[in-house]
């Protein structure tokens, strides 16, 4: 605009503004002006972001890997720190943050320093000594986790409650179904077979029953465990019954056919292979109970 134009204009709005106060008027549309404001504002931040300079104060350059310069950072964080004080010493939970962002702030925060910690070979929970070998956590840290959660799982054993959620169990069972299936998908064959050699290595060694860890008097398992497992074997159940099956033997040759799931198909071989009767053998592999249960 020139400049009579931006005089005129300049003039006429003050003249409004002016009618508009006297009124009790404000001088724009609330929502126009935050409207516009958060518009121009985005338009600020993303100038700024792209010549390297802070977004807030628009002077100095930001710090590594941030939108803001240093001085402006330290600000914020103070803001932030005195705000939590309060909140906190009203009662309110998280200083009056949002729960869910305070949430997710935290688990980031939490992912970056412990990836630090590992690429450092310091231990993930202290950052003061190194881990144990194969793990992320030293010793100290680890038995106390240990500890930690093997008080955990007592309370809520002796409590009835899945020890993984802490919800309802059914039939005395350590862990509710959900978290049974969870488990079940993510377990580790061989680090699960691992786990139960060093327990059944180290109960041994102790002279402790292998299944329950209670003393055995010498034995691999106490008496209560080694009855129910006596009474869950085959030698107590009995022989099994399977279904039976067929082999065609060539007496000249030893050649065998089969094995066959029916007769029928004993018959069909000896078609298609054109065999003598006289000159065969036909073997009927079945279990000795199948005659006794025959009834089943």
């Amino acid at each position: 605009m020139c400049e009579p134009c931006a005089a005129r204009r300049n003039r006429a709005s003050r003249a409004r503004d002016a009618r508009l106060r006297a009124e009790g008027k404000p001088r724009r549309d609330p929502a126009r002006a935050r409207r516009y404001e958060r518009e121009r504002s985005r338009r600020e931040r993303a100038a700024r972001q792209a010549e390297g300079v802070c977004i807030r104060c628009g002077k100095a350059p930001a710090a590594d890997g941030r939108k803001s310069c240093e001085p402006c950072l330290e600000k914020r964080r103070a803001s932030d720190r005195a705000k939590y004080a309060a909140g906190k010493a009203a009662g309110l939970p998280y200083g009056g943050a949002d729960p869910e962002v305070k949430r997710r702030a935290g688990r980031a925060k939490s992912k970056r320093r412990q990836k630090e910690r590992i690429e450092a070979g310091l231990c993930i929970r202290c950052g003061g000594r190194p881990p144990v070998e194969g793990g992320t956590t030293c010793r100290p840290c680890r038995q106390k986790r240990q500890a930690a959660e093997k008080r955990l799982y007592a309370e809520r054993r002796a409590a009835g409650r899945c020890t993984r959620c802490g919800g309802p169990v059914y039939d005395g069972l350590t862990r509710c179904a959900p978290c049974n299936a969870i488990e079940q998908a993510g377990r580790d064959p061989e680090r699960k077979n691992a786990c139960s050699r060093r327990l059944y290595a180290l109960r041994r060694a102790r002279g402790l029953c292998t299944a329950c860890g209670a003393p055995a008097q010498g034995a691999s398992r106490c008496t209560p465990c080694a009855e129910r497992s006596y009474h869950g074997s085959d030698h107590f159940k009995g022989i099994p019954v399977w279904d039976p099956s067929w082999t065609v033997i060539e007496l000249a040759t030893g050649r065998e056919h089969g094995p066959f799931d029916s007769e029928a198909d004993v018959a069909l071989c000896l078609a298609f292979e054109k065999l003598d009767r006289q000159r065969i053998e036909i073997v009927r592999d079945a279990s000795p109970l199948a005659a006794m249960a025959a009834w089943e």
